[in-house]
């Protein structure tokens, strides 16, 4: 067992000393002998009657193995040649049967012991190491475990969150969002936020032009960031590879020369939709810091700000998170029909009485492109708003049907959203575009505002 084990009194079977198994063996055997003889002088061996003598071969095979019984058989065989030698009448014919039988009892008894003396060691060894890995992960946890209280004083103590540096960041683009163009008055605020969740001490954020190459002089910087070189080996591979690169990786791994490089890593800004908007370079990061989690994380960060970067200014403007997210998504599906001929609808289901079983309903029957949102329009009425991508009129009707047989499912036979004081507006994407319909749509009909949907 490993010395350092806390588990290292624990053992299957206790070891075997085997001096005292060699001393044991004539000696147990001798006395045995020294036993049948006192028992009976005529005959110590019981050649005529139970073969008493077979004990000692039995039991050190049992206790010690193979070569121990055959050697105590052998001791008994030897007595027999003695006794014969000596003129003992019951000995005079040479018994054939009780030597073989002597040996063989004793080399059956011994190789089952020695047999499952080999299971019970691979068995010890198995424990052994099992025990041993039980003591490495029990002071890997309780590092963890440690690891995991100071992350947690750590994260408690620092100002603000990952959704809340978000936040603030798309309260400031609704600031900025009627000037224009977000990406130079927010830079500073990009970089910062970045940089707390990378960690590094000195790095810079240049913008990309619309083909793909550095503007100029950097938007934001922090800490010593000397002037960058626009052929820069790792700017380089950023700007054709779209994704985060750093030296480890790109150079090293790669067997190229780490000095056409001054930089440690680079983060490319992004969006949806493939379009890259900037570059952070970094030039110095701690080495704890320097790993794929980090780089997974700025990598994230990195489309969250370029999509925020690019969202529709109209829809900063709303209040509600759900409802920005929606507007984009009903712009992308406008746009679509507009510039593809894709179909695209829209459904209002309207609840002229609270029904939160309903609104349960109209959760559940959400398809996978679907979007939904819950809204309560000017009527004071509530109501889910469902954008359908590429779904047509007759799509619309499957998707009825669909939410009928739910409606039977949890209703009972006979309901329908008309029994259920529910009214259903519709609306299809207009292909060309125009906007007036919508309009009407979303503000007299189902009675939304600006402030709930923006278009």
């Amino acid at each position: 067992m490993f010395s350092h084990s806390p588990h290292k009194d624990y053992v299957l079977a206790p070891p075997v000393r085997t001096s005292l198994a060699w001393l044991e063996t004539p000696l147990i055997t001798g006395l045995l002998l020294a036993l049948c003889y006192w028992a009976s002088p005529d005959d110590p061996l019981f050649i005529n009657s139970f073969p008493w003598p077979i004990l000692a071969p039995l039991l050190l095979g049992v206790r010690y193995g193979f070569f121990h019984g055959l050697i105590s058989s052998m001791i008994i065989i030897g007595a027999v040649f003695w006794m014969r030698s000596r003129g003992l009448p019951v000995y005079a014919e040479l018994p054939a049967s009780y030597i073989i039988g002597m040996l063989v009892s004793s080399m059956v008894v011994g190789e089952f012991r020695d047999l499952w003396g080999r299971r019970l060691q691979r068995l010890q060894m198995a424990n052994e190491y099992r025990q041993y890995r039980l003591d490495e992960f029990t002071r890997a946890y309780q590092v963890l475990r440690i690891s995991h209280d100071r992350l947690e004083q750590r994260v408690a103590a620092s100002e603000q969150s990952l959704r809340s540096s978000l936040l603030l960041l798309r309260n400031r683009a609704r600031q900025l969002s009627e000037k224009g163009e977000l990406l130079t008055p927010m830079a500073e605020s990009i970089l910062a936020v970045l940089a707390q969740y990378g960690s590094f001490n000195a790095a810079a954020l240049y913008p990309v032009d619309s083909e793909g190459r550095l503007k100029g002089k950097p938007l934001a910087v922090m800490g010593e960031m000397d002037s960058l070189d626009s052929n820069d080996l790792l700017v380089q591979m950023c700007l054709e590879k779209g994704d985060v690169v750093s030296v480890r990786e790109t150079i090293i791994e790669q067997g190229k020369d780490a000095s056409l490089s001054s930089l440690q890593a680079c983060v490319p800004l992004i969006d949806a939709e493939d379009r890259l908007l900037a570059v952070v370079a970094i030039k110095s990061m701690p080495f704890f810091a320097f790993n794929d989690r980090t780089f997974s994380l700025l990598a994230l960060l990195g489309g969250h700000v370029a999509d925020l970067l690019q969202s529709d200014p109209k829809a900063l403007q709303l209040a509600s998170l759900d409802a920005q997210h929606f507007s984009q998504h009903l712009k992308r599906a406008r746009l679509d029909a507009e510039n593809h001929d894709l179909p695209g609808s829209l459904m209002f289901v309207e609840l002229s009485l609270e029904n939160e079983p309903l609104l349960k309903a109209l959760q559940d029957s959400q398809r996978g492109l679907d979007l939904q949102i819950q809204l309560r329009n000017g009527r004071s009425y509530a109501g889910v708003m469902i954008l359908m991508p590429l779904t047509d009129a007759e799509g619309v009707l499957g998707y009825e049907k669909r939410l009928q047989y739910l409606l039977t499912e949890r209703f009972g036979q006979g309901v329908s959203l008309d029994s259920l004081e529910a009214r259903v507006h519709h609306h299809q994407l207009d292909p060309k575009g125009r906007s007036t319909g919508l309009h009407d749509f979303l503000y007299i009909e189902c009675g939304l505002n600006d402030q709930q949907m923006a278009i």
